[in-house]
């Protein structure tokens, strides 16, 4: 789910339950740079921008 809202392809990042706030923003951003590293970004200014937004949650700019 992380992915597919990264590359565009959903509106939201949400899973069942609310189970993503089961992992922390660490999580994701070492998820997020191994992504990045692998190429597997459809659309990096996209998906920098929403983890820069995703991030901002947590206080995090």
């Amino acid at each position: 789910v992380f992915f597919a809202w990264l590359n565009g392809h959903q509106s939201h990042f949400s899973l069942p339950a609310g189970m993503q706030s089961a992992r922390g923003i660490l999580h994701y951003a070492d998820i997020f740079r191994l992504a990045d590293q692998a190429n597997v970004l459809d659309n990096p200014e996209l998906a920098t921008r929403r983890m820069k937004n995703f991030a901002g949650i947590y206080g995090i700019e």
